[in-house]
């Protein structure tokens, strides 16, 4: 049953000050949290505002980390080129590095090319343990030296290289692969003079004797041999570049510095 007032008690109320019967505004509600214990204020803190604050916080921290990550990214190698033994001139490497980036299709705010023309041994078999190197441009003898311990992909067991058949077999470099049980077995020689007891020849490598582009790298070699680690996490790029190289009918946009 609805609760009846009479016209005094209607007045009354009317007039009466108490906080219950006061009409809630923006400045009362503002004069109660000011008349707050600190405590008081910090509970009210907490239950009106300090989550949505949290997520304030939490968006910018988000959104300035996201504007710095973009400003300092570094494009990440996408291909590395080792070069041993070899005499390319240090001042066209960048040059170099673009123009095959441009023709492997990279972006080079993201992706790029790594030519690196004078890592010694120890350098380079940590490049190949490591992953980072994906080719070896050599001379010959120190291209065989690699290749004997098994360090590319050969074309007698591995698809990714299969088509290295498809050139004439003068492009193709073979060599036997020596192994650790043939060092341990050999007790005559030093380790350097081990022969493989498989003589087996394994096609690891494709010569650049006639590749022009190589010429237009700057390349003196008479018989450079181009292989591709088998520890290459870019095995794509890889093989791409290789057929590249071998490819006479397209030239290299490339312009050697004077």
């Amino acid at each position: 049953m609805a609760m009846q007032f009479s016209k005094e008690d209607q007045e009354k109320l009317k007039n009466d000050k108490s906080e219950i019967y006061r009409k809630r505004t923006e400045e009362t509600n503002r004069e109660d949290v000011e008349n707050l214990s600190k405590k008081g204020k910090w509970e009210y803190f907490k239950q009106y505002y300090l989550k949505g604050l949290i997520v304030v916080i939490v968006v910018a921290v988000l959104l300035i980390a996201g504007a710095i990550q973009a400003a300092t990214k570094k494009a990440a190698t996408s291909l590395y080129i080792a070069v041993q033994k070899d005499i390319i001139n240090e001042e066209d490497v960048p040059a170099l590095e673009s123009a095959i980036g441009k023709y492997l299709g990279m972006d080079p705010k993201d992706e790029v090319v790594k030519i690196d023309v004078s890592p010694d041994d120890k350098q380079l078999q940590a490049y190949f343990y490591a992953g980072t190197a994906d080719i070896l441009i050599a001379d010959e003898k120190t291209f065989q030296k690699w290749g004997e311990s098994e360090y590319f992909f050969d074309s007698n067991t591995s698809k990714k290289v299969a088509f290295y058949k498809n050139y004439d077999e003068k492009y193709q470099f073979k060599t036997q692969y020596i192994t650790g049980e043939d060092i341990l077995n050999n007790t005559k020689t030093e380790a350097s003079d081990t022969k493989a007891s498989d003589k087996t020849e394994y096609n690891c490598g494709i010569y650049l004797s006639d590749s022009q582009k190589y010429r237009q790298m700057g390349g003196q070699l008479d018989k450079p041999v181009l292989g591709i680690a088998t520890s290459t996490k870019h095995i794509e790029y890889a093989t791409q570049f290789a057929k590249y190289m071998m490819d006479n009918n397209k030239k290299m946009d490339f312009k050697k510095s004077e």
